[in-house]
């Protein structure tokens, strides 16, 4: 379908779609912007299968939750184009992961850095010890990791072989202007001692622990919270 906009004596065609992919499980947007093209990249994480696996469709059904892989994937979008149908986007990390946080100073610009939950059986949780005290469900992620989308690199840092990770947030250091210099901090499940954690991160050492706060108390599950820098919560005069 086309549309014009009328503006003065100038009238600029604009394509109008609803863009197809076959049918999927989007989750968290991790950052999109418009490209030197004029396309728009968009980075989220896909699933082919339901992740919300605790409401089935309408049919009853359900995907198995160790059955199910969530990876950050991205789409290349040329609005002008006459074919609806997406092309394949590609896989910016392979493992199974969620919850993805950028520098926030950067959300609608093109970006390397990415921090986010990651899910890897093979890093040495102790998932037996977990089963009983998570009282049901299904443990969702036990590390935080880094990418660097320019290098493809992607740094780790296991929690320990009985915590489980919520989103992370990410905080700029104070006085760099760099993408993605500062530190990442995350509430942590600790269910060996059944209270929670906040682990501090510095994004130039990622894959071990500045300061770990052991809270006096277990919170909830809780998620999308931002670091607020003190400078901007003065009152104006």
């Amino acid at each position: 379908m086309h549309n014009h906009f009328h503006g003065g004596e100038q009238s600029l065609p604009m394509s109008r779609y609803w863009f197809r992919y076959p049918n999927s499980f989007p989750g968290h947007t991790a950052n999109a912007y418009e490209d030197e093209s004029g396309k728009l990249i968009l980075d989220l994480t896909l699933s082919d299968k339901n992740v919300f696996f605790w409401w089935p469709d309408a049919q009853g059904n359900a995907p198995e939750p160790n059955s199910i892989q969530s990876q950050l994937t991205r789409f290349t979008i040329d609005p002008l184009s006459s074919d609806v149908n997406l092309s394949n986007p590609t896989i910016l990390q392979n493992g199974n992961s969620e919850f993805y946080r950028i520098d926030d100073r950067f959300v609608t610009q093109p970006y390397r850095h990415c921090f986010f939950d990651l899910m890897d059986p093979l890093l040495g949780t102790d998932f037996p010890a977990i089963a009983p005290q998570l009282g049901g469900g299904y443990p969702l992620y036990n590390s935080l990791a880094h990418l660097d989308i320019d290098t493809d690199k992607t740094e780790v840092y296991f929690l320990g072989k009985t915590h489980m990770v919520q989103e992370p947030v990410f905080i700029p250091r104070r006085g760099s202007a760099t993408e993605g210099d500062g530190y990442v901090v995350a509430l942590v499940n600790n269910y060996a001692s059944m209270c929670s954690e906040l682990h501090l991160l510095d994004t130039r050492d990622f894959t071990k622990f500045q300061a770990v706060v052991l809270l006096p108390v277990r919170l909830r599950q809780g998620l999308h919270g931002n670091w607020v820098d003190s400078q901007h919560m003065q009152p104006k005069a």
